[in-house]
Order: C-alpha cells, then sequence, then structure tokens
C-alpha cells in the first residue's frame, strides 16, 4: 500500500532536531498489516487537526502525534516502522516537510526531496508494486470522478477554499482550449509527482496529491460514511499509479507508453495515451500513436486513433457509436486535411466507422515471474 502522504511533499526542506524517544508511535500488529508494513520501511503520513487535536493520519487511520515542537496542520511527516519482538510495531518520526524551524541550503532541499521520493517509491513494496502491475488497463473510476462538478461535490464542507481552487486549477476550459494550455498539461504528465519530488519541483497540482489530499479531508471531516465513494477514490488513485508505473516498464524496455485523462471545467473528460514501440537497427522507424476516448454527453462515446510517421505524415481513424457522428466526421474531411497542412502536417488517411473501437478493452500480460523496475525513474 502506498502511504506516500497527499500535501507539502514538494516544500520538504527543513529538518526537526527532536528527541528520539519522544517520536514514536506505537501500533498494533492488524494496524501495520492493513498499512502494509515492512520492517525498516520509510512511510509517509500527514499531520491533520483532528478533534481540536493534532494527529497523523495515513490513508484511513489516524495516530496521535509524538511530542515534537515547530509541527503544524498541513505537514508532511516521514516515519520509519519497526516491529518490536512483542510482534507489536512502532512509528518513528523522522522529519516533516514544512515547520517553523531553519532553512536549508538550495541544495540541501534537493537532496532531501529526492531522499523522500526514494522512500515514497519503496513503500509501495513488492506486493504494491505486482498489484498495480496486474491493474486492469484504463481510467473507468478516474474518468467518472473528472466529470464537470464530481470531484468537487465530494469535498466536504467546512474545506479549505485552497483545497477546492486547487481542484479547480486541474481542469481545463474546452470552449477556450489553447494549444499552449493543453501543452503543458501533457508535459505535466510525463512525469509521476514523485519524479518531480525528487528535483525539488512544484507538485501541489499533481492529480495524485489531490486525490490522496481529498480522501485525507474526507476523513478528518467525517465525510468517510459512504463506503463507495471512499473506495472509488482509492480506486481512481490505483489506476492513475498503475498507469505510470506501466509506463516506467514500457520505458525500460525502450518503449513509449503515456497514459492520462484531461479533465475539462465544461465537458466530459478525455483519456489519452501517447505509444510507440523503440526503433530497431535497419528498420524503418515507428510512428507514434495518439489514442483519445471520450463518453461525451455530447458526441456519444468516440475513439480516435492518430498515427504519426516519417515526413509529418498523418494517419486517423475514428470510430462513434452515434451515427449522426460518425456521418458529420466524413463530411468535415477537407476542412481537417487543410488544418492539418496548416500545421505542417499531411494526411494520409482518414477512416471514420459507424461501430465500438474492436480492440477497446485490452488486457495487460500478468507477468509471470515478476518485473523489474527502477524506482528512481
Amino acid at each position: 500500500m502506498a502511504l506516500l502522504g497527499p500535501e507539502g511533499v514538494n516544500q520538504v526542506a527543513r529538518i526537526m532536531p527532536v528527541t528520539q524517544d519522544l517520536r514514536q508511535i506505537f501500533i498494533e500488529a492488524p494496524v501495520a498489516k492493513e498499512l502494509g508494513l515492512h520492517d525498516g520501511q520509510v512511510v509517509q503520513a500527514v499531520v491533520t487537526l483532528h478533534q481540536d487535536q493534532l494527529k497523523l493520519a495515513m490513508h484511513e487511520h489516524v495516530f496521535n502525534l509524538p511530542l515534537s515542537p515547530y509541527i503544524k496542520e498541513g505537514d508532511l511527516a516521514q516515519l520509519r516502522a519497526q516491529m518490536l519482538p512483542n510482534g507489536k510495531w512502532t512509528l518513528q518520526l523522522l522529519h516533516t516537510g514544512t515547520y517553523a524551524g531553519l532553512q536549508t541550503s538550495q541544495a540541501a532541499q534537493a537532496a532531501l526531496a529526492a531522499q523522500t521520493a526514494q522512500a515514497a517509491a519503496q513503500a509501495l513494496g513488492p506486493s504494491r508494486f505486482n498489484a498495480l502491475l496486474v491493474q486492469p488497463e484504463g481510467f473507468s473510476n478516474w474518468v467518472n470522478l473528472l466529470r464537470p462538478g464530481i470531484l468537487e461535490a465530494l469535498l466536504p464542507a467546512g474545506v479549505a477554499s485552497e483545497l477546492k481552487e486547487r481542484v479547480k486549477a486541474h481542469r481545463l476550459t474546452m470552449a477556450n482550449l489553447q494549444p499552449s494550455a493543453l501543452r503543458r498539461f501533457v508535459l505535466k504528465h510525463t512525469k509521476s509527482s514523485e519524479a518531480s519530488l525528487a528535483q525539488a519541483q512544484d507538485v501541489q497540482d499533481d492529480e495524485k496529491v489531490l486525490l490522496r489530499l481529498l480522501m485525507t479531508e474526507r476523513h478528518r471531516m467525517g465525510a468517510i460514511e459512504e463506503g463507495d465513494t471512499q473506495d472509488t477514490l482509492k480506486h481512481a488513485l490505483d489506476e492513475v499509479e498503475a498507469a505510470q508505473l506501466q509506463a516506467v516498464k514500457d520505458w525500460r524496455n525502450g518503449d513509449l507508453n503515456l497514459s492520462f485523462v484531461i479533465p475539462f471545467t465544461d465537458a466530459d473528460p478525455l483519456e489519452m495515451q501517447f505509444e510507440k514501440k523503440g526503433d530497431k537497427p535497419g528498420q524503418p522507424k515507428n510512428p507514434l500513436v495518439v489514442n483519445m476516448h471520450t463518453k461525451s454527453r455530447v458526441l456519444g462515446e468516440v475513439w480516435l486513433k492518430t498515427s504519426i510517421g516519417e515526413s509529418a505524415n498523418v494517419n486517423l481513424t475514428m470510430w462513434a457509436l452515434r451515427s449522426d457522428i460518425a456521418a458529420q466526421a466524413k463530411e468535415n474531411a477537407s476542412e481537417l486535411t487543410y488544418e492539418l497542412e496548416s500545421a505542417g502536417l499531411k494526411l494520409g488517411s482518414f477512416q471514420v466507422y459507424n461501430a465500438a473501437r474492436p480492440d477497446a478493452i485490452q488486457k495487460r500480460e500478468v507477468p509471470k515471474h515478476g518485473v523489474l523496475i527502477d524506482t528512481e525513474v
């Protein structure tokens, strides 16, 4: 189980000098098992305010905060798990991400951020890695949450306005979509929050950070009675992390496979995937393939496959469940040719089908002997 905290991870900047024996949390073995703890593992928790007292929150578990100065609500705490001879466990506080202490140098901040990212990756553990690698492809839960207004409606009453603004800022606007905004969104998804953290970059708008923060806030505000909602949030997080882990695995094999969901304030979300097989010596270069899919309340369900080969040659294939949308696409083929030529591209072919995409449901092959993953990517 991933224990990467949801907020403040981009602000890991200071180290807190506190006496060791005042920095331990004692937990029972069943709780340690639920959290997936391993002896010596470094995990992360968020400092939250619970019943007017500061607590440490990890997923659905809330612990008393060890005696420590300078800690405040919203801080990210790192703790080391240790199994005791009697079978119980302790979580020893190492340091927090932000607090009113002395500033460190920029180099020290970057080093600490990298250490935090590596610890977060290690916190996944082999079982978490394996579970994510066999996670079914797609973003069914995440897509449903990203429909206009849905994620915002899950924010508990009384939550900080800053979080509301961060969720809102995560969305693009379809009616005024600019290439520069789309480019920034795509580039943002070329890195995981852990990789950005390792480079001391801002991750407060990262979707995994927002999801974890939303789950933590719902728990803190007592809005967890809706079990299905909390499960949907967890499954959405699994989908996002599984896609990122699969991207790392494919990258190690020389292939590009980048998948994510684009949310809009005024339209249904769009699933997007960039894929390119690695080129081999003496063989033609493989094309870059861009796959898109949406279940639009305006257009119905639509798939689009765009292959961009050498000499900027573009081949497009579109599938639409609604016959009127398929017919409209065929009628506008000449306009599409003009738009592509204006962008320096050449339309090689454009095929439209009034049907579902045949390979829309793909099954990921389950690794038989495990997979080697570079957790620092």
